[in-house]
This record gives C-alpha cells, structure tokens and sequence, in this order.
C-alpha cells in the first residue's frame, strides 16, 4: 500500500471516528427536542420512534400554564445578570491588580484566586447556608446572587488576568508620563484593549450562573422564585416524570445561552487564545 492510499484511509478513519462522536453529542439533544414537540401520548410508548408525524407545542403550552415558568426564567435573568456585572467589574480590578502591580503576596493571592474557584460548590454550600441564614438572606434571590460570586469573581479573575499579562504595559506607562493617573489609564487604554477578554468573561460567567443548580435548589423554597433549573425538578412527581414538560423547559433554557455563544463566540475565541499568549 502507498503513502498515499495510507493518508486517505487514515483520512477516512478520522471522518468516521468525527461522524461518530458528533452522532453521540448530537443524539441526545436531538431526543430532547423530539420530546418536547411530540404529543403527551407518544413519549411512554415501549418502543419511542425516532421521529414524530403529529409535531405539536402542547408540552410547552402545558409549562406556561401550569407552572410560573415566566417567573423562573425571569429570576435565572435577574440573578444571572446581577452576578455576572458584580463579578466582571470586581474580576477586572482584581485581575489588574494581580496583573500589574508589585505587593508582597501577590503570587500567593494570585494561585488563592485559583484555588478557590476549584473548590467544589458541595463544600461550601454548608458555610453559605449558614452565613445566608444569618443574614436573611435565604430564600432571597439576592442572597442566591452573592452566592454565585464565590465561583464567578475567581474565574473572571483568572482569565482576565491572563489577558492583561499579554497587554503591553509601555501603554499604560505612557499614558502615565502624559499625565494620567493610573485609574484614567486603566479606564482609558487598557479597558478597550482588553474588551475581548471582559466579553469572554461575562459570556462564560452568565453561563455558570445560568445553568446553576445545587446552591439555587438549597437556598430557595418559595417555588415562584426558584429560577430554571430547580424549577424544572417541580415537574416530577414521585415516581411520574412530566417528560414533555422538562425537555421543553431543557429547550427553552438552552435558547438564550445558544444566541449568546452564537452571537458573540469571536469574542470568546479572540479573549481567550489572546490571554492565554501570556497566560
């Protein structure tokens, strides 16, 4: 056998190994849209068709009107948003300051940053719980927001601190000679330079806000103010699963984090591969 006819089975074998993995990925988002749009009758059959002639909205009709579906999503929003402008406007300032000033203990807080953000959610929510209940703040989606923080700011810390490091700091040093103050500096030069970097955070950051689960399920009680994702475990009664129900509001969920990634991945892709120069 040639090289050539080598490099086209190689070719062919790694066409497939893809054409398989994406049918694995794409499989099960196929079945949740599927269930969603079939009738109520068809998704307990004993032997599910992998398509569906009577396509209907009934499930999601049924989410509306059933449940405060509109509530929780607009409480997903409402959170999502507060916790990632928090988090992006305190990541940036710690960032800079990891980034480019010189105090002792600066690499220590830089890999405590890190450290806390790889802490998994199950070990805090003991110590949250505690302070949330203290405070008032249980059952409250502001408490749930400030919760949120203690993964968001780490991780828009590190990443934006990746992204200031790739910046060249004869910028702001001249900015700084021409008689602006640090601050004017940062607020002037290096804030639209590293615009990439900040959008990438606030996308990724409104990502894990959004499909958040354990601390929004541990700290709400009231179900008018659950957001999406403890919402949707109300639709499961004992041993009854609302499978029409939950895969719609799985669908629904999906939409506004999809046009997120849809609209802006050049910022995502530009804010992280130019951090990581640096990084």
């Amino acid at each position: 056998m040639s090289y050539r006819q080598q490099r086209q089975l190689w070719h062919i074998g790694g066409y497939l190994f893809l054409a398989v993995v994406l049918i694995i990925i794409a499989f099960p988002i196929y079945w949740i849209i599927l269930t969603a749009i079939k009738p109520a009758s068809l998704t307990y059959t004993p032997k599910p068709a992998l398509w569906t002639n009577e396509p209907t909205l009934e499930s999601i009709t049924k989410l509306f009107s059933n449940n405060p579906f509109h509530l929780w999503m607009f409480n997903s929003l409402w959170v999502t948003i507060v916790n990632c402008t928090i988090a992006v406007a305190v990541g940036t300032m710690a960032s800079y300051s990891l980034s480019r000033l010189r105090y002792p203990g600066r690499q220590f807080l830089s890999g405590l940053f890190f450290f806390v953000y790889l802490v998994p959610a199950s070990l805090l929510f003991i110590p949250l719980y505690v302070i949330l209940s203290n405070y008032r703040l249980l059952d409250n989606l502001w408490g749930l927001a400030w919760t949120y923080l203690t993964f968001t700011i780490p991780f828009c810390t590190w990443i934006l601190k990746a992204y200031f490091a790739g910046i060249p700091i004869d910028l702001e040093e001249a900015a700084m000679v021409d008689g602006a103050t640090r601050f004017q500096a940062l607020l002037r030069i290096l804030l639209p330079l590293a615009a990439p970097g900040i959008a990438a955070a606030a996308i990724f950051a409104f990502t894990l806000s959004w499909n958040e689960f354990l601390y929004a399920f541990i700290f709400l009680q009231d179900e008018r103010k659950f957001t999406l994702s403890p919402g949707l475990t109300t639709l499961v009664y004992g041993d009854v699963f609302l499978w029409g129900q939950i895969m719609a509001g799985a669908v629904l969920m999906s939409i506004p984090v999809l046009f997120l990634y849809f609209f802006a991945q050049r910022f995502v892709v530009t804010g992280l591969t130019a951090g990581a120069v640096k990084g």
